[in-house]
């Protein structure tokens, strides 16, 4: 039992008890964040199918059997995942890259869908006033590709994504760039369904808020994740309370 001097150090220190316990819970105080980012798949988009039908793809173009589990390599970047789940070198992971990409321009980025109450949320967060922008270890090129074909370009301010030629090929480097736009860290929240989200946002100084309806481990992001959200319902309510 700490030693209280008086009842008015007593009720602060009650009080920084509770404010403390409240930001660590899944709800977060009014207006907290006003720079929101946006992880894609499995955070606004399934996108599984197209995903798994050009990796498929890949690996049999280039002759690897792979019977695991085919989302342990939505998230990281191709640069990454693919020499820690196959054992490839670089040579072969290029390969695999090219060969994945082929199929997922022509077909894959096609095939994907919005999960539900996408559209609501960001709608609901541009009617506050905040600053939205998409954060994304897919290739620029499909992520805007993607946004205008779901109809939801117009709700972000900035959209990040890997690029190669200007040597922005992971998530920390995708943030890097983008945070540069805000004013505020203390107010910037990522959000992300994977542990590489969580990892990314660390490095770059802002919060992480881990969905666990998308792709990623839900444990993981219990333990790295600021806040957690079951549901894109949840997440609106954390975003917009």
């Amino acid at each position: 039992m700490p030693t209280i001097n008086n009842s008015g150090d007593e009720l602060r220190s009650d009080t920084v008890k509770k404010a403390l316990l409240f930001r660590t819970k899944y709800y977060i105080i009014n207006d907290m964040y006003d720079f929101i980012l946006f992880d894609l798949d499995g955070t606004l988009i399934d996108s599984r199918e197209g995903i798994f039908l050009s990796l498929r793809h890949a690996f049999d173009d280039c002759g690897i059997k792979f019977d695991g589990d085919l989302t342990q390599f939505i998230g990281p970047s191709f640069v990454t995942s693919f020499p820690r789940l196959l054992g490839t070198d670089a040579e072969l992971t290029q390969k695999l890259a090219l060969s994945y990409r082929a199929v997922y321009k022509a077909e894959g980025v096609y095939r994907c869908r919005l999960y539900n109450g996408i559209i609501d949320l960001l709608s609901s967060l541009k009617a506050r006033g905040k600053t939205i922008a998409l954060a994304t270890s897919k290739p620029l090129v499909f992520a805007n590709t993607i946004l205008a074909r779901k109809r939801i370009a117009k709700y972000f301010d900035y959209v990040g994504g890997s690029d190669p030629t200007a040597c922005i090929t992971e998530k920390e480097q995708v943030l890097s760039a983008l945070t540069k736009h805000f004013s505020s860290k203390a107010r910037t929240a990522l959000v992300g369904d994977t542990i590489y989200d969580c990892l990314g946002a660390k490095s770059v100084g802002i919060d992480c808020i881990g969905v666990t309806y998308g792709f990623g481990n839900s444990d993981e992001l219990r333990q790295h994740a600021s806040i957690i959200a079951s549901s894109v319902k949840e997440l609106k309510k954390i975003l917009s309370e």
